[in-house]
This record gives C-alpha cells, sequence and structure tokens, in this order.
C-alpha cells in the first residue's frame, strides 16, 4: 500500500484501530497517547512517539525495517522511556532482534533512546557530525560513525538500505534514508509534512543550504513512492516539492 497525502486520514485512523498499534499507556504524561505503532508495507513499521518542545506536544516519527531474520531501527523513540516502550512491542509484536540502529541527527527526538539502545547490544550508527554534535549538546552519543557521506550527495551503504547525507537542512547533520525495495524515503526532520506552513525549529538549521539538500534527494530518488518526515504524516513525493514552497515563503 503506497501512502499519499489522500490516503493518510483514513490509514492513521486503520493503524489506532489495529491491534498492538498502541501499546499500553499507563505510564505515559496527561495528554500525550504514547507510543503507536503503524505497518505501512510488509516488513516496514512506523513508528511515533511524543514529547514536548516549547510547552507544544509533538509527534516524533521512525521506522523499523526488516531485514531478513532481523530488524534495522531508524531513529529511537522520543526519550528513554519510548524506547524501552518501543522495545516491548517490537519483541511482543515481531519478536525479531533489532540488528542495528540508525540516528538521523543530533536532536533528542532521534537520539534520546541511544543509550537504550545500546544497553541491549544493539548498535547505533550516525553521521560522524551527529557524534560530536549530540556531545556538545548533551544528548546520548551514539557509539558508531558512518563513513563515506562526508560530502553533501554522498552515500553508503547499510545492509538493504542506503544512507544519503544531503548536505545540511533541519540540522548540519541531519542524513536520509533510502528503502529501495519499498521505495521509501525516510526524510527525517529534514522533510516536512504536506499540513505544515512553516519550516519549523530552525535553531540549528542550515538554512542557505537546504533547498539543495532536498533537491540533492530528489535527484538520488526520482522513483521514491513515499516520504516519512521526521513529524507527522507521511505522503509521497509531493513533501520534497513541498519543501521548496516552505522555502520560498520564508523567504529562503
Amino acid at each position: 500500500m503506497k501512502y499519499h497525502a489522500f490516503y493518510a486520514p483514513w490509514l492513521l485512523l486503520l493503524g489506532l484501530l489495529t491491534v498492538g498499534c498502541q501499546s499500553d499507556h499507563r505510564h505515559s504524561p496527561p495528554g500525550n497517547p504514547g507510543l503507536q505503532v503503524e505497518q505501512l508495507e510488509p516488513g516496514v513499521w512506523m513508528h511515533t512517539s511524543y514529547n514536548t518542545f516549547d510547552g507544544v506536544l509533538y509527534p516524533s516519527n521512525g521506522l523499523i525495517v526488516r531485514e531478513g531474520d532481523h530488524l534495522v531501527l531508524l531513529d529511537s523513540a522520543w526519550g528513554a522511556e519510548a524506547t524501552e516502550e518501543l522495545q516491548v512491542w517490537i519483541d511482543e509484536e515481531i519478536g525479531l532482534p533489532v540488528d542495528r540502529a540508525l540516528s538521523t541527527h543530533f536532536h533528542s527526538d532521534r537520539t534520546g533512546g541511544v543509550a537504550v539502545l545500546e544497553a541491549a547490544g544493539i548498535p547505533v550508527w550516525s553521521h560522524p557530525m551527529t557524534q560530536r554534535l549530540s556531545a556538545e549538546e548533551g544528548n546520548p552519543v551514539p557509539a558508531n560513525a558512518l563513513k563515506g557521506i562526508e560530502a553533501p550527495g554522498s552515500t553508503t551503504g547499510s545492509g538493504s538500505l542506503e544512507v544519503l547525507y544531503p548536505g545540511g537542512g533541519h540540522a548540519r547533520d541531519n542524513i536520509m534514508v533510502w528503502l529501495p525495495e519499498q521505495k521509501i524515503l525516510y526524510g527525517g526532520c529534514a522533510v516536512r509534512e504536506l499540513a505544515t506552513d512553516n519550516l519549523g525549529n530552525t535553531a540549528d538549521a542550515d538554512l542557505g543550504y537546504w533547498p539543495q539538500a532536498i533537491r540533492h534527494a530528489q535527484a538520488m530518488y526520482p522513483q521514491a513512492e513515499v516520504v516519512i518526515p521526521g513529524h507527522g504524516k507521511p505522503g509521497g513525493p509531493e513533501l520534497l516539492e513541498h519543501m521548496h514552497t516552505l522555502f520560498e515563503d520564508s523567504g529562503n
């Protein structure tokens, strides 16, 4: 099932109704929906956790990808407790080990559960810059650095997946992950959902290069059918085109 903006509300409702798509919320703060997991394709699940930024509750997306007899986690859940909850869900609902995880930039919505994963014996990988920026920010630091993606527009393999460093965008170190079999591009926080009318948190953004970073992604993966933003509803390649509208509206 390919994910496009027209179908997103129906699919979100389906995800909420599906058994196992919402975990036990007893430990979630008031108003926090807790962990949600939705299957997008055979062998691909989107996990969504919630936390507050500047007093506003936001959803944060990541992916679980099956590779044969094991799984790959794209970004931890938002925080240690949510990541522990995600591990329980994976054990109970999928029952396969997580072979490795990737953190797509240094902010806490991507790295908040790194220590939990590494304590469970799951190696976490990131752009080399993410290690430095995480340490400077006081966030958990992924122990492993991907090689060969220092230059904007460069890629490297990670099992069945391809990792793109498009250049600075939402953050200087943001990476994207391509799932070639499913034609899914995990854009992370470098991509905004279609419903947004602004660039979001730009405190650590590379506003000058961000448009070029999106053009790199468009040029590399013109066959993408599904694009997953770091926050909000997935869509198709129109999410990448939407970014250029946001850049123009912001005068960038």
